[in-house]
C-alpha cells in the first residue's frame, strides 16, 4: 500500500471523528469539550441525512485546509516558491482530496465508538487524544489511537494535524507530496492528486 494511500486511510478513518465547535470567547469551552460537542452535532446532522452540503459546510468551516497545504510544501515561507501560480490549484485538490475521504467515512455503516482519554495544552496548540474502536470488514474489533492538534484563532478551534497511531497526516502529506515534487513538480503533484480525487468519486 502506498504511503499517500495508507494516509488517505488514516484520514478517512480520523475526520469521522472531526470538527471541534468554535469557542465564543476566550472563556469558551477547551478544545476537549467543543470537540465532543461538535462530533454528536455531525453525526446527528449524518444520521438525519442532511444534506451534503449542509456537513460540508461544517468541515470546511473547521478544518484548516489551508495550513494543511501550506505544510505540506515546507511552510508559508516555502509555499508559494513552490507552487507559484498553481496554489490555489493545489489548495483546492487537497482540500477536495481531504473532503471526499471525510464524505466517504463518515457515511459508513460503522464510524466506530470514541474514547475521549484527555487533552494536553500546550504553548500553541491543544492535542485532544481520542480511542476509537470499530469493527473493519472482517468483522474483527480493531482499536485506534487518533490524536488531534488544534489552534484556536480569533476564538475559533482548528484542526491542524491528525495523528492516527502515532502517524501525522501532515508529515505524511508533506513526505508524499515532496517526494512526487522531485520527480515532476507541481504538475505532477497536482495530476497525482486529481487521479486520487477521481478514484475515490468512481468508488
Amino acid at each position: 500500500m502506498s504511503l499517500m494511500r495508507q494516509t488517505i486511510a488514516a484520514l478517512s478513518l480520523s475526520l469521522a471523528l472531526l470538527l471541534p465547535t468554535a469557542a465564543l470567547a476566550e472563556g469558551g469551552p477547551g478544545a476537549i469539550d467543543a470537540f465532543k460537542a461538535s462530533h454528536t452535532e455531525v453525526t446527528t446532522l449524518v444520521d438525519a441525512d442532511a444534506d451534503r452540503k449542509d456537513i460540508q459546510a461544517k468541515v470546511d468551516e473547521l478544518l484548516d485546509y489551508r495550513w494543511i497545504a501550506q505544510a505540506a510544501l515546507g511552510g508559508p515561507s516555502k509555499y508559494a516558491e513552490l507552487c507559484g501560480e498553481r496554489c490555489d490549484e493545489f489548495q483546492t485538490l487537497l482540500t477536495a482530496l481531504i473532503r471526499e475521504n471525510y464524505l466517504k467515512r463518515i457515511k459508513a455503516k460503522d464510524r466506530g465508538s470514541v474514547e475521549y482519554v484527555g487533552e494536553e495544552v500546550r504553548e500553541k496548540a491543544t492535542k485532544v487524544d481520542t480511542k476509537v474502536t470499530f469493527q473493519d470488514k472482517e468483522g474483527a474489533t480493531k482499536v485506534v489511537e487518533i490524536d488531534y492538534v488544534m489552534h484556536k484563532v480569533e476564538g475559533k478551534w482548528h484542526v491542524r494535524d491528525v495523528i492516527t497511531d502515532g502517524v501525522s497526516l501532515a508529515k505524511n502529506y508533506k513526505y508524499e507530496i515532496n517526494r512526487l515534487y522531485a520527480q515532476g513538480g507541481m504538475d505532477t503533484v497536482i495530476s497525482t492528486l486529481q487521479k486520487k480525487i477521481d478514484q475515490l468519486e468512481a468508488e
